[in-house]
């Protein structure tokens, strides 16, 4: 029972986090289609690996608080995913849009989608810096091994979803 006080430590962010992960997964991967969640996968790495290498954003927030530091490059790496998202949907045929019997596919697509999104959030950004989380979070989303792990995780699925 103490190991289960300990994951609770802090409840307010640790609930809304899964409760947003579990939400966010199902809605979107009920309501996107293959096409979409494939467009968003390939944007959401392709916009981590530009925000990564993107040296200059430092220079921006120069002088900044924390809190303003977070919501800015929040912001910019939003708007980045949000371009590529929509190049991609473009490129993309729909004919990967989801049936009946695929509903599984967009569900694992889309809870991969999410986790990555949540990874990057913690990976990218000082939101560890900022907010304190249990240690139930920090090893689902906030933590090295759990950044590898939701990089790699969703090239699995894409290969199950094909």
């Amino acid at each position: 029972m103490k190991d289960f006080s300990l994951y609770l430590s802090n409840p307010s962010w640790d609930v809304i986090i899964i409760f947003a992960f579990i939400a966010v997964g199902f809605f979107y991967g009920i309501s996107a289609g293959r096409s979409n969640l494939l467009s968003l996968l390939f944007s959401l790495y392709i916009a981590g690996f530009i925000f990564e290498n993107f040296y200059y954003l430092d220079n921006l927030v120069k002088g900044q608080n924390m809190m303003e530091v977070f919501l800015f490059r929040a912001f910019i790496f939003a708007v980045l995913a949000g371009v590529l998202f929509i190049l991609f949907s473009q490129v993309l045929v729909s004919g990967y849009d989801s049936g009946v019997k695929n509903w599984w596919k967009s569900l694992l697509l889309s809870f991969m989608a999410t986790g990555l999104l949540f990874s990057f959030l913690f990976h990218l950004f000082p939101a560890k810096e900022i907010f304190t989380f249990s240690p139930m979070v920090q090893s689902l989303f906030a933590s090295d091994s759990a950044f590898f792990w939701w990089l790699s995780l969703p090239l699995v699925a894409l290969f199950l979803a094909r």
